[in-house]
């Protein structure tokens, strides 16, 4: 088994350093049997130009216990780590650009920071998100995470944007912070479980037409399938949940609406 450490290149000072790099391309799959030599060949985009990873990252190897790809350094504006990951481990220090884990398959990946927009979401023009393994943030991300996801795991620490699990077909999204506006439009099945569900209630308060509320009204639930879950984060996420009241609602009635929206009530969320 390798490890493969990618650290990305100083920037400081350099006017002449890429504004967004594509790095689609960094993938498990092409890396395995590879030399350094070959790796440092891969082409990579960087603002509409063709450049070789070892331009833009400094890559080292190791022996590991399993698979395991790590990306570390300034990658605010690195979009696309991750992308198709299907095996192995893709650990990402620091805070990742747009796409991140978008079109994943298995696997794991984890995000040390924050993540920018379309986390989970399809990768080009594929019609499908994510479609099985786990995905930990350990900050918040940007809009339209989990956007089409089809199975798999999306657990985020901190607060999410808007359009969180839009189009959903299947899989599970735990959130820990808040949330923005359009929450699960288009959610045909699967499971969003937020610990901060104010904004969810106050979007459904808003809605005053009933023939054409997305939510159906909230009913009590037993969360008892939380126990299949042993990831710490979800643990960490849901633990709020377990000592209130928690409550589910079906979403997006437009679309089916055999989806789930879990959350406890508060006394900001002043269910009854």
């Amino acid at each position: 088994m390798t490890r493969w450490h990618l650290q990305r290149r100083g920037t400081d000072g350099n006017d002449s350093a890429p504004v967004s790099i594509d790095a689609s391309n960094i993938r498990l799959s092409w890396m395995t049997g590879k030399s350094a030599a070959q790796i440092n060949e891969l082409p990579v985009g960087a603002d509409g130009r063709s450049v070789r990873l070892g331009d833009l990252f400094e890559l080292t190897m190791d022996d590991s216990p399993t698979d395991r790809i790590v990306v570390e350094g300034e990658l605010d504006h690195v979009h696309g780590l991750a992308a198709m990951h299907d095996r192995g481990d893709f650990e990402i220090i620091g805070s990742a650009g747009h796409y991140a884990a978008c079109g994943m398959t298995g696997g794991r990946v984890c995000v040390r920071g924050d993540a920018g927009d379309y986390v989970a979401a399809p990768c080009g023009a594929r019609r499908s998100g994510m479609s099985g393994g786990v995905i930990e943030i350990h900050g918040g991300v940007g809009n339209y995470a989990g956007h089409r996801m089809r199975r798999g795991t999306l657990m985020v620490r901190g607060s999410a944007g808007s359009m969180l699990g839009g189009s959903m077909v299947a899989g599970t999204i735990c959130v820990g912070g808040a949330t923005g506006n359009g929450l699960a439009v288009g959610m045909k099945r699967g499971s969003v479980i937020l610990a901060d569900a104010a904004n969810v209630v106050r979007q459904a308060d808003q809605d005053e037409d009933g023939a054409k509320r997305r939510y159906s009204s909230p009913i009590r639930f037993d969360p008892a399938f939380f126990g299949l879950y042993h990831e710490p984060m979800f643990q960490e996420i849901t633990q709020m949940l377990l000592r209130l009241p928690v409550f589910r609602t079906r979403a997006d009635r437009h679309v089916g609406g055999l989806g789930e929206v879990i959350f406890a009530a508060t006394a900001e969320t002043a269910v009854s």
